[in-house]
């Protein structure tokens, strides 16, 4: 009877634990979801070229253009966790088509607000555009400026002023410094690659650094300067070195934001190509969610030469449908040089119109 009394015991206090047990899990879960942010957005775009000749969508396509999520999880007081997954052009790797991408992914060691370590992929961050160029809810136009992100979009010939993205150790940091507000991003990583992965491995022993610094300089402008440098493996360039300059000007309704790049690629036989970039975007928020704005896009590859530089100039208007939700509306006007990628087509350039629905949530 006592060994009987025994083995009750043992039954009621194992089906005791297993009670506490299946009323902890819901906690434990809401714990885990209490940890995790989840936002995302998606854009669905539609462009047409409207001259007769140009490198641009001569049929007028529609494009399920990408959908993102992105999680922030937060591990503890210190550290966090963030991923953005991203699925563009419908993807559907079994027909192989459309593109399915890990943005970024890192690990974020917070030892003070002047000082967050963070390791694995990240944007590069050099100017305004590249941090957020899949997030098309964060910014009024259809596409970012192509000067500094896409020049091929504009003209042929260039060379990108920073690669999209490197996988290393980076550091960030918030601060007020004689009343001002500045923030400070610094990159080390392996850098632009010729065949390896550049997020596996590197090519050579050098790293590409990469810097940006902006400050609040009044209530209403804000200025930034970023670098970026690296020791190239290829066999043609040794090395790319760019500098740029950001100023953001906002008013009531008003706003203007600006950027210029300049960018070297060192040549194995000698010299280098010595490129610029820059835009400049005014816009004004009416009532009604209404945005009308323009984009002049400037692009010179290579400066030793003549008559080779192309533009873009953007009318557009964004519309706030609801909330998180725009509707933007464009035309981009492209015209090359004399001596440009686009000095074949009639009048050195075309004409093609843009449209996009984006959501963020």
């Amino acid at each position: 009877r006592v060994g009987q009394g025994r083995r009750n015991l043992m039954r009621r206090s194992l089906a005791a634990a297993l009670l506490a047990l299946a009323l902890s899990a819901p906690l434990s879960a809401q714990e885990l979801m209490d940890r995790i942010v989840i936002n995302g957005y998606t854009n669905f775009e539609f462009s047409k070229q409207l001259s007769a000749e140009g490198p641009g969508d001569k049929n007028g396509s529609f494009d399920a253009d990408q959908f993102d999520l992105v999680f922030n999880i937060t591990v503890s007081e210190r550290v966090r966790a963030a991923l953005d997954l991203s699925w563009e052009h419908g993807t559907a790797t079994e027909d192989g088509r459309g593109n399915q991408a890990m943005e970024y992914g890192f690990v974020e060691y917070a030892v003070s607000d002047m000082l967050k370590l963070r390791f694995g992929k990240m944007f590069t961050p050099f100017g305004v555009f590249n941090e957020i160029h899949t997030a098309k809810p964060a910014f009024l136009t259809v596409k970012e400026a192509a000067s500094l992100n896409k020049n091929d979009r504009i003209v042929g010939g260039g060379f990108l002023f920073y690669p999209r993205w490197g996988a290393g150790i980076a550091a960030h940091g918030d601060a007020v410094v004689g009343g001002k507000d500045l923030s400070y991003d610094v990159l080390v990583a392996n850098g632009e690659q010729q065949e390896a992965n550049p997020f596996e491995e590197d090519e050579n022993t050098s790293k590409s650094i990469t810097a940006r610094l902006r400050v609040d300089a009044t209530e209403n402008l804000r200025v930034g300067y970023s670098f970026y440098h690296d020791r190239l493996s290829s066999a043609s360039y040794t090395t790319l070195q760019s500098h740029g300059f950001e100023a953001e000007l906002s008013l009531t309704r008003f706003r203007l934001l600006a950027e210029v790049a300049f960018g070297s690629l060192g040549r194995v036989s000698g010299g280098e190509q010595r490129q610029i970039g820059w835009y400049i975007q005014p816009s004004y928020h009416l009532k009604g969610g209404f945005t009308p704005y323009m984009r002049f896009d400037y692009v010179n590859p290579d400066r030793s030469l003549s008559d080779v530089d192309g533009r873009d100039f953007i009318l557009g208007l964004n519309v706030e449908l609801s909330k998180n939700f725009q509707l933007k509306l464009e035309n981009n006007a492209f015209h090359g040089g004399s001596k440009s990628t686009l000095a074949s087509l009639p009048g050195q350039g075309y004409h093609e119109f843009k449209a996009a629905l984006v959501l963020g949530f």
